[in-house]
């Protein structure tokens, strides 16, 4: 059954899976990259992962900085218009990845993304109507301020694995673990996972992350 996971919202990247699945339902992850990253950092990413029967949908984000690009502005900048938009356009590729495959439905969709990109995963959640197939937070910034005060049906349903490093000099362990708590003090089905390490991608965290894909597709 083909399916057209193509986006003409944001520059993409897709890599099918590998493997025949023996139904006609097919899996995807949504990858969203750091600021002043790419799309093209997380080719490899996807292989160490090697997850069977699990698409992936690289995307770029809008906004250009530096030698990459940017989901949303940072201080001394107001992050709230960037952070609304691009919350704004992953749930339209998510709503149109459903409509124009029949063969994938809103439970088949993971989103995540490292940094910015688990920021404007997260965001995404606090606001979506439907249950996904899971959430995954590679070091997000989880801002205080804008933690819900009660769960979407999304964050009610959908599984959440959470990674950071200990030593991260960029965003703070105890602010992301506090956002994690705060959901699960909601009731959100909710893991986290702190590593030794700065503000990046560990082994042992695609180890992790890896078994806890398997589990939830």
């Amino acid at each position: 059954m083909k399916t057209d996971l193509n986006t003409q919202l944001l520059n993409s990247f897709y890599i099918p899976a590998s493997d025949i699945t023996p139904t006609n339902a097919q899996k995807v992850m949504i990858i969203l990259h750091g600021l002043g990253d790419s799309l093209e950092s997380y080719k490899i990413f996807t292989q160490e992962i090697n997850v069977t029967g699990l698409s992936y949908l690289l995307l770029n984000a809008p906004k250009k900085y530096y030698f990459g690009y940017s989901w949303y502005d940072i201080p001394p900048n107001n992050p709230v218009p960037g952070i609304e938009n691009s919350v704004k356009t992953l749930t339209k590729i998510i709503n149109e990845i459903v409509e124009k495959n029949s063969n994938i439905d809103y439970s088949d969709i993971f989103i995540g993304g490292f940094s910015q990109g688990g920021c404007v995963s997260l965001e995404t959640a606090y606001q979506l109507d439907h249950k996904l197939g899971g959430i995954v937070l590679m070091s997000p910034r989880i801002y205080p301020e804008r933690r819900p005060q009660q769960l979407s049906k999304c964050l009610k349903e959908t599984a959440i694995f959470c990674a950071h490093g200990s030593l991260d000099p960029v965003i703070d362990i105890n602010q992301t673990k506090a956002g994690i708590d705060h959901l699960v003090s909601l009731g959100a089905n909710a893991q986290f996972h702190a590593y030794e390490m700065e503000h990046e991608i560990d082994i042992d965290e695609v180890i992790q992350l890896r078994n806890w894909l398997n589990e939830h597709l």
